[in-house]
């Protein structure tokens, strides 16, 4: 065995570990905490920028 198949299985063996610790759940949440914070500071940024811009 080689020290790339090595590193190889044991990258492996870490992404199955860690994607096994995921559940759909967990991962909506996070998509639908990203997309929510996004539209915020969008929007933010556009109400700041009017307020700004009028000065």
């Amino acid at each position: 065995m080689k020290i790339s198949d090595i590193r190889f299985s044991a990258v492996g063996g870490t992404l199955c570990g860690i994607w096994a610790s995921f559940s759909v759940g967990d991962l909506l949440n996070g998509a639908l905490t990203a997309l929510i914070g996004t539209l915020v500071s969008f929007l933010l940024s556009k109400v700041l920028n009017r307020i700004f811009k009028r000065k």
